[in-house]
C-alpha cells in the first residue's frame, strides 16, 4: 500500500502524488478570516474547510482519504463533523476520526485474500496556551489508553517524545523534546507498523523506535511557510 501523508498545512492545499491511501494527521485549516480568529468564529472556518478542503480532498488521486484535526484547527472542536465519521461516511470520500478507528481494504492479486489496514487517529497535543484539542498530559493518557493494540497506522497531529519532536530553545540554545510521553507509552504498548504525526514543524522527517517508523510529515517550516512535499511511505 502507498500511503501519501501531510500535516501542518495552515491553509495551504498542495499538490499531493498519487497513492492508496491519503492521511492528513491536522492543522488543515488557517487561523484568521478577515478581523476573526478561527478561536471565535470556528463557524468561519467551518466554512472555509467546506469550500476549500473537500473540493481539494475529492481532487486528491488516492483511493482512501482520512484525516483528523490538529491544534488551530478550531472548527472540528467546535463544529458538527459527524457526517464525516466512521460509519457516517466511506473512507473513499473522506473520514475524518477524533479518537477512532477505521479500516481500508487492501488490493490483492487474483484469487489472494489480504486483511484490511486498520488506522486510528487521534487530535490531542500536549496543553500549550490557549488552543484546540489540548489536555494535560496526565488526561492525555486516558486518551490513548483507547488505542488498540494491533492497528496498523497510528495517526496523532502532535509526536511522541524524542521522535520528531525537537524544536530550539532559541533563548538557550538547546534542543527540546516537546513531545508526549504518554503517546510514546501507547506505541510501545500498541506497537503499529506505522505512526504518522506533524506538530513540530522544524522536526519534519522520518524517525525509528525500537523498530516502527515514524514519520513527522509536516509541510511547513517553524516561519509557517510551505517548505515540504507531502510524505510518500510504502507499507
Amino acid at each position: 500500500m502507498r500511503i501519501v501523508a501531510l500535516s501542518d498545512q495552515h491553509g495551504f492545499l498542495p499538490d499531493v502524488p498519487a497513492g492508496d491511501l491519503l492521511i492528513v494527521a491536522g492543522d488543515i485549516c488557517p487561523d484568521r478570516f478577515g478581523s476573526f480568529t478561527a478561536k471565535v468564529a470556528p463557524d468561519l472556518q467551518a466554512q472555509w474547510f467546506d469550500a476549500k478542503v473537500r473540493p481539494w480532498i475529492n481532487a486528491a488521486p488516492a483511493t482512501h482519504k482520512i484525516a483528523t484535526w490538529g491544534n488551530h484547527d478550531w472548527c472540528g472542536q467546535a463544529c458538527d463533523f459527524s457526517r464525516d465519521a466512521p460509519g457516517a461516511t466511506a473512507t473513499t470520500t473522506l473520514q475524518i476520526l477524533v479518537d477512532q478507528g477505521t479500516e481500508v481494504p487492501v488490493s490483492a492479486p487474483a484469487g489472494a485474500v489480504l486483511p484490511p489496514i486498520s488506522i486510528w487517529a487521534t487530535p490531542w497535543s500536549n496543553q500549550f496556551m490557549d488552543w484546540a484539542f489540548m489536555k494535560e498530559p496526565a488526561r492525555l493518557a486516558n486518551v490513548y489508553d483507547k488505542i488498540p493494540v494491533g492497528i496498523d497506522i497510528l495517526v496523532s497531529h502532535q509526536p511522541p517524545h524524542g521522535y520528531g519532536d525537537q524544536s530550539p530553545d532559541y533563548g538557550s540554545g538547546r534542543i527540546l523534546h516537546l513531545g508526549s510521553r504518554q503517546l510514546l507509552a501507547a506505541i510501545e504498548r500498541v506497537r503499529p507498523k506505522v505512526v504518522i504525526c506533524g506538530h513540530i514543524h522544524e522536526a519534519y522527517g522520518r524517525y525509528d523506535h525500537d523498530g516502527i517508523p515514524i514519520y513527522n510529515v509536516s509541510v511547513v517550516d517553524e516561519r509557517y511557510r510551505l517548505a515540504h512535499e507531502p510524505t510518500v511511505i510504502e507499507v
